[in-house]
């Protein structure tokens, strides 16, 4: 009865260790590497989401961050975009080799830029530094070394990289310069401001002062006191002896009295009102027509007083600026009305 027992328990056990490692194989078989970003190694091929990428080493393979990838021998850009004519329906991808980079030296520094022991790469493209060991990325638009600051690549001329930062999206600074920094389709521009360096401050993303001078986007605002200077809002700014619309004067404004009005919250233009004891100002223009102390503002082209309605400071003719009322949007052709009348764009139109 012993020998029975033992039998069948070394026959079990065989047979659940048999399983258990054929199980095993199997799974080998099949097994994967999931690297991220649409990257998977299966068996002894490295493939990128559908496509099957030759002559890579799938031992070596390395995704450095979201647009490079490595091994052994290679350096690869990567990218996945999509066209507006297929938007919605289907993700497209670009693989390219970087020519003559250098794998075991080559790193990520971020925001789509790289380099190795030789070079620096913007996504695909190589670019040229001063001092390609201490190069540094600020942001996608900003870079430095020990020596230059770069604005979109562009070395920014005086500028000293060992000192230089980012003090927001419009201001920066180094040991020499404060700097103002504007975009036009995409493309960054960075200027020095002409300052007092010891005693420059920062307003708002627009406006900067220092102990003579109030800057606009960079630029002296002409006869503006440091001193008494303050922003009031929507635009507008005041020192003791004048009102300023961004980096002009109102003419006649009252700096005192002169407020805006808390409906340019709501604009979603260029057009924004204010007012002093004696009169309406729209933008850095005075509105002398208005009455002051009636005035309304229906939207950003439509006011009234007491007496009149005017569309873009103009006085429209007949109508009742008792019942005028415009519309949140075009009615048809209509986006106001009264008792009389439908309008659109200051004209009657029904």
């Amino acid at each position: 009865m012993i020998y029975i027992f033992c039998f069948l328990s070394i026959t079990a056990f065989w047979f659940f260790t048999s399983c258990k490692n054929k199980g095993k194989g199997k799974a080998d078989t099949f097994q994967s590497d999931d690297f991220g970003n649409g990257f998977v190694r299966k068996s002894d091929t490295i493939w990128f989401y559908d496509e099957a990428l030759e002559n890579m080493d799938p031992n070596t393979f390395e995704l450095v961050d979201d647009y490079f990838f490595k091994d052994k021998d290679r350096v690869w850009f990567y990218e996945t975009y999509r066209i507006s004519q297929d938007y919605f329906s289907g993700k497209r991808k670009r693989v390219l080799p970087l020519e003559n980079a250098d794998p075991l030296s080559f790193v990520s520094l971020g925001y789509s830029y790289a380099k190795d022991k030789n070079t620096a790469w913007y996504l695909d493209k190589t670019f040229k530094v001063n001092d390609l060991k201490s190069l540094a990325v600020l942001n996608p638009h900003f870079i430095k070394d020990d020596k230059t600051a770069y604005a979109d690549r562009n070395a920014i001329a005086g500028s000293d990289g060992k000192t230089f930062e980012l003090l927001s999206d419009r201001y920066a600074k180094d040991a020499r310069n404060y700097y103002y920094c504007t975009t036009m389709d995409g493309i960054y521009e960075i200027k020095p401001i002409s300052c007092h360096y010891l005693s420059f401050e920062v307003i708002d993303y627009r406006y900067a002062k220092d102990n003579v001078s109030v800057y606009y986007e960079g630029e002296k605002i002409s006869k503006a006191e440091s001193g008494t200077f303050e922003l009031i809002s929507s635009g507008y700014a005041k020192d003791q002896h004048y009102v300023y619309f961004r980096n002009k004067i109102v003419k006649n404004a009252d700096p005192l009295s002169f407020a805006a009005f808390t409906e340019n919250e709501n604009s979603m233009g260029e057009t924004v009102y204010g007012k002093d004891k004696t009169g309406i100002y729209v933008n850095e223009h005075q509105f002398p027509a208005a009455d002051v102390y009636t005035f309304r503002i229906l939207n950003e082209k439509y006011t009234s007083d007491k007496n009149s309605v005017y569309y873009k400071m103009k006085k429209m003719r007949n109508a009742d600026p008792a019942t005028f009322t415009v519309f949140p949007h075009f009615i048809g052709d209509a986006d106001a009305e009264d008792k009389h009348h439908r309008y659109g764009e200051g004209k009657v139109v029904e």
